[in-house]
């Protein structure tokens, strides 16, 4: 089986280290995360340029902000995992996400991936430094994020977490919360090479059928009615 994996660049080193043959793997940059109405038109781009070979295509993202929502493959089914957005992936699973979060509601991820190509709060406070001034930046900062309580650094088992853990500390010190470093897994990201797309954890859609918000709407209910 062929596969073409369209991800966001957060995840290409979990991605790679569980490839199997047949796989192709595109990478789409992070930032587009800050403007989700883009990320469609790219997508799709990515997967018009698919050959005839392939026989599914699989989205490495989540709904991520209605990001993904009116995407289609006209060739081939198109499979995208059902979760909100890329932290469940980290994880797991959708039932070790919310573990986490009965822990900790109020938990800011972070991952080697988001650490280097993402904006963790400091390196979005340099960039507001730079448009509005360091008292201004601070201020939007603190406010942007202040619901949140704890700081976890994700651990996928890929990388050496040494090299990253000063700069997730130095980050839970700006934000003044606890921090955590925590295990995650590689165990969907293997599903979604190995073609292991179980009805509970992803969306399978035929040739043709775009991505609705609708499709997530069991997601967005048990979060209004989490499950005792």
């Amino acid at each position: 089986m062929k596969l073409l994996i369209i991800a966001c660049s957060v995840m290409e080193d979990e991605l790679k280290a569980v490839s199997v043959p047949g796989i192709n793997l595109e990478f789409l940059e992070t930032g587009l995360h800050r403007t989700p109405a883009k990320m469609p038109l790219l997508i799709q781009d990515k997967i018009h340029q698919t050959d005839d070979k392939t026989d599914y295509v699989v989205l490495g993202y989540g709904l991520c902000g209605n990001g993904i929502v009116g995407v289609k493959a006209e060739k081939q089914p198109l499979v995208v995992p059902k979760v909100h957005d890329c932290i469940r992936l980290f994880l797991g699973s959708s039932e070790a996400h919310q573990k986490e979060q009965q822990k900790a509601p109020g938990t800011y991820y972070l991952t080697k991936g988001w650490i280097q190509e993402g904006k963790p709060p400091l390196a979005l406070l340099e960039e507001c430094t730079q448009r509005y001034g360091r008292d201004t930046a601070e201020w939007v900062i603190s406010q942007e994020f202040k619901h949140y309580t704890r700081l976890a650094l994700v651990d996928t088992g890929v990388h050496n977490l040494s090299t990253y853990r000063s700069h997730a500390l130095a980050n839970a010190t700006f934000l003044g919360v606890t921090y955590e470093e925590i295990r995650g897994s590689l165990a969907f990201f293997e599903k979604m090479v190995k073609g292991q797309w179980d009805k509970d954890e992803f969306i399978v859609l035929q040739p043709g059928e775009e991505i609705t918000q609708r499709m997530f709407l069991s997601l967005i209910e048990d979060q209004i009615h989490p499950s005792q």
